[in-house]
């Protein structure tokens, strides 16, 4: 499957997936996203921390949906969609 990015590049995702995976060594990225407070509201409803734009939300929130389809979580992958629907590719 060809990941078509909207918000970011290819180059950025690669980029925080890289630094994600350097910065927890010995733990698992997707739980310590899913046990960040921040991080977990903005999963499963469409909230922006202050001082975010909508376009820096979009971005992060579209490098966590590839994120987690990697990691072949698609529960959260629904949860991203459904609350960022900005994100949804059509085919």
């Amino acid at each position: 499957m060809t990941t078509t990015f909207k918000f970011t590049t290819k180059e950025r995702y690669e980029n925080f997936y890289n630094n994600l995976h350097e910065d927890l060594t010995d733990q698992d990225p997707i739980e310590q996203i899913l046990q960040t407070e921040g991080l977990a509201t903005m999963i499963s409803i469409r909230y922006k921390p202050n001082g975010w734009s909508t376009d820096k939300a979009l971005k992060i929130m579209e490098c966590m949906l590839y994120l987690f389809q990697d990691y072949e979580k698609y529960e959260e992958c629904h949860s991203i969609i459904t609350a960022w629907p900005e994100l949804k590719i059509n085919a």
